[in-house]
């Protein structure tokens, strides 16, 4: 087999502020590893997936689609409030009603199922 550093001829050379280099400095010490053995299992890590996620957006728009879930969750306690309160109500308005919070209910467990896999991957 190969020696891996044996196909090693390219040297790259970057700067890094104080922040960013005291944090590779202080993450190679704890993994036991060199700054280079930690740059290159980095490159490992991504080079099947080479999609970057910005987490910070996207918890931000996570947690904007929690808060509107929960806007649409407080308008359907309302019309719920205001279907008991009159109770002459049609009752194909609350078979329609029903319907459609079934319907509402069944995308948001899809919603919840969708939001648990997004924080499991980038966890």
């Amino acid at each position: 087999m190969k020696d891996p550093q044996e196909n090693r001829k390219h040297k790259i050379t970057f700067r890094l502020n104080d922040q960013e280099a005291k944090f590779l400095d202080e993450f190679s010490k704890s993994a036991g590893i060199s700054r280079s053995d930690t740059l290159r299992n980095l490159i490992r890590k991504i080079q099947g997936d080479a999609s970057i996620i910005k987490t910070d957006k996207l918890l931000q728009t996570l947690n904007e689609l929690a808060a509107e879930q929960g806007r649409v969750n407080n308008n359907i306690n309302q019309l719920a409030k205001h279907a008991n309160q009159y109770s002459h109500l049609d009752t194909k308005v609350f078979a329609q009603f029903n319907s459609l919070l079934a319907r509402y209910l069944d995308f948001q467990e899809d919603m919840n199922r969708t939001f648990r896999k997004i924080y499991k991957s980038i966890s």
